[in-house]
């Protein structure tokens, strides 16, 4: 925590006991780093329930053999333990320079099947006009597939859309968000699977989008 504070930013350690309380007093923080250095369980655990009652950018330190499950459990982003500082500060920084990206820019909102997209407020809203909480990456993938509707998108584009800047992930990482994202467009009432697989070739949105 001491180099957070010599990059600049301010930081608080939390065990988990009291993480879930600190992150909900409030909007405090904007990013929360997790690590599962020592009980891999407790960590995952920690980052299901936080990303069930907030949206906050999480982090979490893995081994490589947690890092899938970290993004199932609503990691925004894995990084190994072994993670350097410097690669540290670039994730953060570019988090938190998408964060106010998306606050100024001025995009239309996309309607789709009742569905309605707000890039610059980052929502999602079901057809019954209820709040559908996304990770950031889910949010990229869906903005990404929706600006190009009927166009097979590859799991590197959807990467490059996502994870701009913060080196090379996963490919498998984009099954996970697009997994979570079906499920909760099928949550919301879509009978239809807007997003379809294309075999060797990637995803391909297939609604019909309204932009206002």
């Amino acid at each position: 925590m001491e180099e957070l504070g010599r990059h600049g930013f301010a930081s608080a350690v939390v065990a988990p006991a009291q993480a879930t309380d600190q992150v909900l007093s409030g909007g405090r923080f904007r990013i929360l780093i997790i690590s599962t250095s020592t009980t891999p369980e407790i960590g995952l655990d920690l980052c299901r329930r936080i990303r069930a009652a907030s949206s906050i950018q999480i982090i979490l330190l893995s081994g490589a053999e947690e890092q899938l499950d970290g993004l199932e459990a609503g990691a925004d982003y894995c990084l190994p333990f072994h993670a350097d500082m410097h690669k540290l500060m670039v994730h953060v920084r570019a988090l938190l320079r998408r964060s106010d990206l998306y606050k100024d820019e001025r995009r239309p909102t996309l309607n789709f099947e009742g569905w309605r997209v707000d890039p610059r407020r980052r929502e999602l809203l079901a057809p019954d006009g209820s709040h559908v909480a996304l990770l950031a990456a889910e949010f990229e993938i869906l903005i990404a597939l929706c600006r190009q509707p009927g166009v097979v998108l590859s799991r590197r584009a959807l990467l490059d859309a996502t994870h701009i800047g913060l080196g090379r992930p996963l490919e498998r990482s984009v099954d996970v968000h697009i997994c979570r994202l079906r499920r909760k467009l099928a949550q919301g009432g879509n009978a239809l699977q807007l997003i379809q697989t294309v075999r060797l070739g990637g995803y391909v949105f297939i609604g019909q989008i309204n932009p206002e």
